[in-house]
């Protein structure tokens, strides 16, 4: 949406020629002189009538968005399967109570009552931070898989998580380097031919923007993970970490394992 300087300022009042910025005495001058349908000597000679006046729409979506959830944040809030709610917003289900049209997309804005009431009417759980651990684990425990990507990060996370949480970044590309090299050293099946771990080189910035695209992004939208203020480190989401038990780690490991045993699998057949 274009920024005009009445909207910055919030001033929804506009007059050909007159003053945007100045002193307050100059703006009360210029006031008087336009009341009295006199022009402003100062500037070129523009018509000033009461018909001039115009009231700017001031339409501004940070204001307007800052008491409501975005529809990434309704996705973090209920637990569903991952593109239900924009689904459902495509086909006229659920209304959002904002929308904010840019160049080439639409976001969609919604009131907390909202998102309880289509959580309700559509039967999904909303997540919390007391049963946000559970979640996690039965999402780990259900996990799709386009690729093998998403059990080889968490193996990472769990390796290299300091007690925060936090991963350092570099480590998690080492983790995948290492892996899908280990495999290809073995005479395994990589991944599939698209995968940049088939390539015979790639660098690690590559695997980094892989990494993060799929599957970290995934874990992301469901508020499981995500980045770290310090940008070399991301992190599990504090109230899953702090709530993971030694045996809840080991369950999560076996769990990968056992995906990528099956997705491989697959794979050879």
């Amino acid at each position: 949406m274009p920024l005009s300087v009445h909207r910055l300022f919030n001033m929804d009042k506009y007059v050909p020629g007159s003053l945007i910025l100045g002193s307050k005495k100059d703006v009360v001058m210029e006031d008087e002189l336009i009341r009295r349908g006199e022009k402003p000597s100062a500037y070129l000679d523009f018509p000033v009538s009461a018909y001039d006046y115009e009231y700017i729409d001031l339409f501004n979506w940070q204001n307007e968005v800052k008491d409501l959830i975005s529809e990434r944040e309704f996705v973090r809030r209920v637990y569903v399967q991952e593109g239900a709610i924009a689904d459902r917003i495509k086909k006229g289900l659920i209304t959002p109570d904002l929308q904010v049209p840019m160049i080439n997309k639409t976001f969609n804005y919604f009131k907390e009552e909202s998102i309880e009431k289509y959580a309700k009417e559509f039967g999904w759980e909303l997540i919390t931070a007391a049963n946000m651990k559970d979640k996690f684990i039965d999402f780990v425990s259900k996990m799709t898989m386009a690729y093998s990507y998403k059990p080889v990060l968490l193996k990472a996370m769990l390796e290299y998580a300091n007690d925060k949480g936090k991963v350092f970044i570099e480590d998690i590309v080492d983790y995948f380097i290492d892996y899908y090299e280990d495999r290809k050293n073995k005479g395994l099946i990589v991944e599939k031919p698209k995968s940049p771990y088939c390539k015979d080189s790639y660098t690690r910035k590559e695997i980094e923007k892989n990494i993060f695209s799929n599957p970290f992004d995934k874990y992301e939208q469901m508020n499981f993970m995500k980045k770290s203020k310090d940008v070399e480190f991301v992190e599990f989401n504090s109230n899953i970490w702090k709530k993971l038990t030694h045996e809840d780690k080991k369950h999560i490991e076996e769990i990968c394992d056992k995906k990528l045993e099956e997705y491989f699998k697959k794979l050879e057949a």
